[in-house]
């Protein structure tokens, strides 16, 4: 007895493509919530560890680029089937199918993994968080794909409903909606795939950068705001509540910028003001050092250095720990400069002198921490660092 085989039903394929893309968007959300950032914590670094040297966790960033070239190549499938007529739902139910079960959830499982204790961190923090951050804003431009291909289809259901018959395809409205968010797609892919290419070294000297360009900003604003000094007989005028003949309340900035201008008066406060640009240019020039002679220098597979003691093998200072809390320092110091402007807008001296400590400090820290290099051993930047910190102590 044979089995005919079914034949082709267009209206119970839509529908079935409806209900797998309704679901495939409540799985999107499951993968977007399962990447929520959480605060890098840069922990202190320990002065030894359990971790062996031996050990290590598959790098995930080859996972990743496959698994956005694929995204690349379904999503501009996806999209040529929906812009030729006629609509076929198989086709596209298998294009979502593979997409979800296969290229998603494997980018998503490559960069929800952290280390585990006896394993070596091939990506350390930065990275992890950079790429679920770009991860996640492929599964939004994903997502964009996904609505309007559900409404289209809606609409398509509609009319196959009434037996209107011929498939006219998509209207221009739609198609430029299907264009755009395939553009999106390939843009946060593109994205995705350079920060694998560039790795973390390409990612850490980029934020370094950043970071610095921050620093000499507000170092830049300090100057201009230190250079515009307040006449003594001048806000004697204005505190007189004399108008010049513009009213009753005068000039706008006589009223609310003459409190936080210096005086000629402000003779420490000016003097403290001129030492923390220079100093702060200096941490300035730290950060390209730091760059050239650090993170440029990273080594491509860290590994931690071990030693052997009477209790056995212990590994000491793992390098991608200590390149999460020296970024997490520099991170830190530009955020630093900002609050150090703020207290002298305040004109308050005693909290610009604490905070400049703070900011001197915690350069001190960042250099001390990769005196030596990723080996541990001295090396040209060792003698550098020293000149600099004592250069940024007398300074």
């Amino acid at each position: 007895m044979s089995t005919k085989p079914k034949s082709p039903n267009p209206h119970r394929d839509t529908h079935a493509l409806i209900e797998l893309t309704k679901s495939s968007q409540i799985l999107l959300s499951h993968f977007q919530s399962s990447l929520t950032p959480v605060p890098a914590s840069f922990s202190a670094v320990p002065s030894h560890s359990s971790i062996s040297a031996s050990t290590s966790v598959p790098n995930p960033l080859d996972v990743v680029k496959t698994t956005t070239t694929l995204l690349k190549s379904h999503t501009t499938t996806l999209s040529l089937l929906l812009l030729t007529p006629p609509l076929t739902p198989s086709a596209l139910s298998k294009k979502i199918g593979d997409v979800s079960s296969g290229v998603l959830s494997g980018m998503v499982a490559a960069v929800s993994g952290a280390p585990q204790p006896g394993q070596q961190d091939g990506l350390g923090e930065v990275m992890r968080a950079e790429l679920r951050a770009q991860v996640r804003r492929v599964l939004g431009a994903w997502g964009d794909v996904l609505a309007h291909l559900l409404k289209f289809v809606e609409r398509r259901e509609g009319v196959e409903g009434k037996g209107k018959g011929k498939d006219e395809g998509v209207t221009e409205s739609e198609r430029q909606n299907i264009l755009a968010s395939t553009g999106v797609v390939w843009e946060a892919c593109d994205a995705l795939l350079k920060l694998c290419q560039d790795g973390v070294v390409g990612l850490v000297v980029k934020k370094a950068e950043s970071w610095r360009a921050t620093l000499m900003d507000a170092v830049e604003e300090l100057k201009e705001w230190g250079e515009n000094v307040e006449d003594e007989e001048e806000d004697g005028d204005k505190a007189e509540g004399s108008d010049g003949g513009r009213g009753e309340f005068g000039d706008e900035d006589g009223i609310f910028g003459a409190a936080n201008k210096l005086s000629k008066g402000d003779k420490e406060l000016k003097e403290l003001l001129d030492v923390s640009v220079k100093k702060l240019k200096m941490v300035g020039m730290l950060y390209q050092a730091l760059s050239k002679r650090r993170l440029k220098t990273f080594p491509a597979v860290p590994t931690s250095k071990v030693e052997t003691n009477g209790e056995g093998t212990v590994a000491l200072l793992d390098p991608m720990a200590k390149l999460d809390k020296l970024m997490g320092i520099l991170k830190s110091i530009p955020e630093c400069a900002d609050e150090l402007a703020s207290s002298f807008y305040n004109l308050d001296e005693e909290e610009a002198r604490q905070t400049l400590d703070t900011c001197c400090g915690e350069a001190k820290i960042a250099i001390e921490l990769v005196k030596q290099s990723w080996s541990g051993k001295d090396d040209e930047f060792t003698t550098w660092s020293e000149k600099w910190v004592g250069a940024l102590e007398v300074s």
